[in-house]
């Protein structure tokens, strides 16, 4: 939604002629200010929609960090059971292979 902005072409007119500038030059770039320069201002409504875009840019991207750390904390955790469990498993083999040991001797 775009909003036009106030802007006092006949007034800044005047100043430009009693500044010395010709009426019809005076005019002309009134005119031209008013087209050109103002159309390309952001008014409050850009801005706002702006920062909804930007906020909502960040809310999807808050959201896939979340789901990535989710996904990347169960891979993390799975691997740490499988370790666990391999390091068990060597500590049982260890213990028996030292249980016979100590039998034999």
């Amino acid at each position: 939604m775009r909003m036009n902005i106030a802007f006092d072409t006949p007034a800044y007119v005047k100043r430009l002629v009693a500044a010395g500038v010709p009426e019809a030059q005076a005019e002309v770039q009134a005119e031209a200010l008013s087209e050109i320069a103002l159309a390309n201002l952001a008014t409050k409504d850009d801005v706002r929609a702006l920062k909804d875009d930007l906020r909502a840019s960040v809310e999807r991207v808050l959201g896939k960090i979340e789901a990535l750390e989710e996904r990347m904390n169960a891979k993390l955790e799975s691997e740490l059971r499988k370790q666990m469990l391999w390091f068990f498993a060597a500590q049982v083999a260890l213990f028996g292979a030292l249980t016979a040991l100590f039998k034999l001797l």
